[in-house]
């Protein structure tokens, strides 16, 4: 691994080349030979910036994060180009453990389940609890559901509030 460290407006020092080396040194793990990596450390005003280029045989990365300290805005870039670079190589496993290739452009194509001629019933049940029409919405937006039946607790009636195509939502009261 070549790292190349670069310093606008900033006095590089020896302790700080060595602490970017030894984060930088925590990509490495990630990535296959031969890996360039390029970091400037920059400092506008009261604000600390660190740019880092990643270049290997994979590809190119970049993270750029900046805070009032250089140390601080180091730790984030290293820390978010290591989640970056984390979820990558785990998406190249699990599309060799599935037997296609990265690259081959059948990554995301999913194989036809068997068409039966009769469509299945799942039950699925819930306890309906009683709520305001505010309460549902609220409720539908954190289960990240398209709909949701409920009890409306003005009424005492069973009530199904969904989330329409238009971003509206629509409230099913039946009669």
């Amino acid at each position: 691994m070549q790292v190349i460290i670069t310093g606008k407006n900033v006095d590089l020092t020896d302790a700080l080349k060595s602490y970017v080396e030894k984060k930088v040194r925590r990509l490495e793990k990630y990535l296959e030979e031969p890996i360039t990596v390029q970091v400037v450390l920059s400092s506008e005003k009261f604000r600390r910036i660190a740019d880092v280029t990643i270049s290997s045989k994979e590809g190119t990365f970049h993270g750029s994060e900046e805070s009032h300290d250089m140390y601080t805005s180091i730790d984030k870039v290293v820390d978010t180009m290591e989640i970056t670079l984390r979820r990558r190589k785990e998406k190249i496993k699990e599309t060799r453990h599935r037997g296609v290739r990265p690259g081959s452009g059948q990554e995301f194509v999913e194989r036809p389940e068997p068409v039966s001629n009769e469509p299945e019933v799942i039950e699925e049940r819930v306890e309906a609890k009683p709520m305001s029409v505010e309460e549902a919405v609220l409720q539908l937006d954190t289960l990240g559901k398209q709909f949701l039946a409920f009890i409306n607790a003005r009424t005492g009636r069973m009530n199904v509030i969904y989330r329409r195509k238009d971003g509206n939502y629509g409230l099913i009261v039946p009669e």
